[in-house]
């Protein structure tokens, strides 16, 4: 029982931070309508940012996460400017393809950079000591990053549902020819949607990079639970990314544990079938009448 309750705890942290990663996704694909695949390396270059800040350069571990925060954030507005504007209203496979080939231009670009597969450490608060409750050990740097994703989530909660600029994102999700007629300018909402979409990413990249290593091939396996975790609670859903994201991470990391990591592997392929033969619009998304 002490081992299920730790292992649930560990699962929780894991399937938050990947809820912080797939909530970049859910936003820009909310409110852009693009499904952004180079998503994973920018949580990846965001590992790598927090990492040279904060260890080659030896500067705080928060100094390198917000600093992958805002690079991240960004460089996705230099490839929304770049690429996604002009995929917005094509085909699903035409973007697709296109954020394909730019996953692996960035995937090829870490490797010319940093130049092999080598894991390379974060140094992170909390890595000294342990939070003790009978025989459950919880450490620190799990709490702290739980921390740092409930603070995130918050702020990301404030700024779409209280501020004028959520207005400004959720008018222009509803319908940008009715936004459009309001005053809002579409390219202003792109530029803030991917800012924001990529400084989540980063900060994903610089937590994960931090209890995991960081590593140029780090990106594909965040990414793919980032997918199955927007589809499992709704495409566009910021909550449901959320509880979708703790779910599947304490599932994840339970058959990790009791099974092995060759079926953990698979978790997240039999989530997505199973959610898409029973609730295919997900948690929180809302059925299509149309259908």
């Amino acid at each position: 029982m002490t081992a299920f309750a730790q292992q649930l705890i560990y699962g929780a942290s894991y399937g938050m931070n990947l809820a912080v990663a797939a909530a970049g996704l859910a936003l820009i694909f909310g409110v852009y309508r693009v499904i952004n695949l180079a998503h994973g390396q920018l949580i990846m270059l965001g590992g790598f940012v927090a990492y040279v800040v904060a260890t080659q350069l030896g500067t705080h571990f928060f100094v390198g996460f917000f600093a992958a925060m805002i690079v991240m954030g960004l460089l996705s507005i230099v490839l929304e400017n770049a690429v996604f504007r002009f995929l917005q209203r094509r085909p699903l496979t035409d973007q697709l393809l296109a954020s394909l080939g730019l996953y692996m231009v960035l995937g090829t670009t870490a490797l010319r950079i940093w130049g092999d597969f080598e894991a390379r450490p974060i140094a992170m608060p909390g890595e000294d000591w342990a939070l003790t409750a009978g025989d459950i050990r919880i450490d620190g740097a799990r709490l702290v990053t739980i921390a740092i994703t409930l603070i995130l989530f918050a702020l990301l909660y404030f700024v779409v549902y209280r501020t004028h600029l959520g207005r400004t994102m959720r008018a222009t999700a509803q319908g940008e020819e009715t936004a459009a007629l309001m005053g809002i300018k579409k390219r202003r909402v792109a530029a803030i949607v991917f800012f924001l979409g990529g400084a989540l990413g980063g900060a994903a990249g610089a937590m994960l990079g931090a209890l995991f290593n960081v590593r140029p091939d780090m990106g594909f396996q965040p990414l793919l639970m980032a997918l199955v975790i927007i589809i499992f609670g709704g495409m566009g859903s910021i909550a449901g990314s959320i509880v979708a994201g703790l779910i599947l991470g304490i599932l994840y990391n339970l058959t990790v544990f009791y099974v092995g990591s060759k079926l953990g592997d698979l978790v997240p392929f039999l989530v997505l079938l199973a959610i898409l033969m029973i609730r295919p619009q997900g948690l929180f998304g809302l059925p299509d009448r149309n259908a």
